[in-house]
């Protein structure tokens, strides 16, 4: 697939009050996307079905990477294995890359408590990566040679993801990957650009092409890995597929999980826009999800040499991404023992506190004009309306053709804040003394 049709795939991105710790991804997720042959099309529909209109309220999700690279915690998932690649990352051999799996023993793997502290973070679904473009299954699959079924005693953290997400009432997501690089060894070529070809050793080699009868097994073996996980968990409400071709279409997906919402990167369209590493540069229509790294905040997976999104930075993305209708899926990567890492427990805890005061200006409500008649975030729902001040912003509010307000209050206080109302023009003032180094939210009553 050629780049220039990629550009549908993940829109042209770039951060809106960018943290400067983050990296320049977009092009480097361009550059994956044309590895991994993703065939979406450059729009999305909004699915009618009633099991899936939770979808576009939802805000804030996290997507879990975890897999054998956590062992070293010097390279990310996959990708790391090859070698000539564009942007800074560790290189591993593949055979390297695989030994790893020998040396990972996850015995601290705990989705019930990752999951209660998500949860109290604001989360309201999350997506686990069941396998990635390494074709490690994370549950004890009867197809392919790399998985559970052959360590950890066939442990199926699928199951224990599913289980932890239906305790504490989290929608369960599940990331599956069709191009697996084990499966197509034979055939793989490790070197990211196509001006060489490398074996699994990353020496030279001239690959065979591939054949009718290998392109039928490998969709043959798509297909059964991807029913398995949308038969034997029960009810999955959401499917990130990561590239390919569309190996099993969107209409079977449908029919095996009535009211699941698909992502747009299995050669349809899907139901919901999406960005990479980075918000959205401009408004967009329709669903729409980000997702992002956060915890470490530069790669998907475990890193031991990376910096680390604070609590701040995440909820103000999230609010901007709220404001123009969108959810957040932020990025946690497990050590690969299974525990979360101490940074991004401490930033789910700071914002636990801000939720417990504020979610409801994030979670459940519909998009404001920000920025064409607001010059800050804003969210509404019936009857209100979210004023979202973001940290180290003193400017004075003004709204044009606003709804006229009854009152207005700080939420995390419920103190009174004054505001003038005039021609349709709103403007509110929050004193410093009022202030915080967090996203502070003035509530809006409005008069129906």
């Amino acid at each position: 697939m050629r780049l220039a049709i990629l550009v549908g795939l993940i829109f042209s991105i770039s951060r809106l009050g960018a943290q400067q710790n983050k990296p320049l991804v977009d092009s480097v997720a361009l550059l994956q996307a044309q590895q991994l042959q993703q065939t979406a099309k450059s729009i999305a529909y909004s699915s009618n079905h009633p099991g899936a209109q939770w979808f576009p309220k939802a805000g804030l999700g996290i997507f879990i990477h975890w897999g054998m690279t956590a062992v070293t915690g010097t390279g990310d998932l996959s990708w790391s294995m090859l070698a000539n690649k564009s942007w800074k990352d560790a290189t591993i051999t593949p055979n390297n890359y695989y030994a790893l799996a020998n040396e990972w023993k996850p015995e601290k793997m705990d989705f019930d408590k990752m999951l209660k502290a998500a949860k109290a973070a604001g989360i309201t679904y999350a997506v686990f990566v069941t396998k990635h473009h390494d074709g490690f299954t994370l549950w004890p699959s009867q197809y392919g040679e790399k998985g559970t079924k052959f360590q950890f005693g066939g442990r199926d953290f699928v199951k224990e993801f599913v289980t932890a997400c239906r305790k504490y009432n989290i929608r369960v997501g599940l990331y599956y990957s069709p191009p697996d690089w084990y499966f197509e060894r034979q055939y793989k070529n490790f070197s990211f650009h196509s001006k060489a070809q490398l074996d699994m050793n990353h020496q030279p080699i001239v690959l065979p092409k591939r054949t009718p009868e290998f392109e039928q097994e490998r969709i043959a073996y798509i297909q059964s890995q991807v029913t398995e996980l949308l038969t034997n968990y029960g009810k999955i409400d959401l499917m990130w597929f990561d590239g390919g071709k569309g190996e099993i279409p969107n209409k079977v997906v449908r029919e095996l999980q009535p009211g699941i919402v698909i992502n747009r990167r299995n050669g349809g369209m899907g139901d919901y826009g999406d960005s990479e590493g980075a918000l959205p540069k401009k408004r967009f229509e329709g669903w729409f999800e980000t997702c992002e790294t956060a915890w470490p905040s530069k790669k998907w997976s475990y890193s031991i040499d990376t910096t680390w999104d604070s609590a701040t930075d995440v909820i103000t993305e999230l609010v901007k991404l709220r404001a123009w209708g969108g959810n957040l899926l932020a990025n946690v990567g497990p050590k690969a023992s299974g525990e979360v890492p101490q940074q991004a427990l401490t930033a789910w805890r700071e914002m636990a506190t801000w939720m417990k005061r504020n979610k409801e200006s994030v979670i459940g409500t519909n998009a404001g004009p920000w920025p064409a008649d607001v010059n800050t975030p804003v969210t509404t729902r019936k009857g209100g309306a979210y004023i979202h001040l973001l940290p180290g912003e003193k400017q004075t509010i003004v709204w044009k053709n606003a709804p006229k307000p009854i009152k207005a209050f700080l939420l995390q206080s419920k103190k009174k804040v004054a505001f003038t109302y005039e021609n349709g023009v709103l403007q509110v003032s929050l004193p410093d003394a009022l202030r915080t180094n967090q996203v502070d939210v003035v509530k809006l009553i409005i008069q129906e």
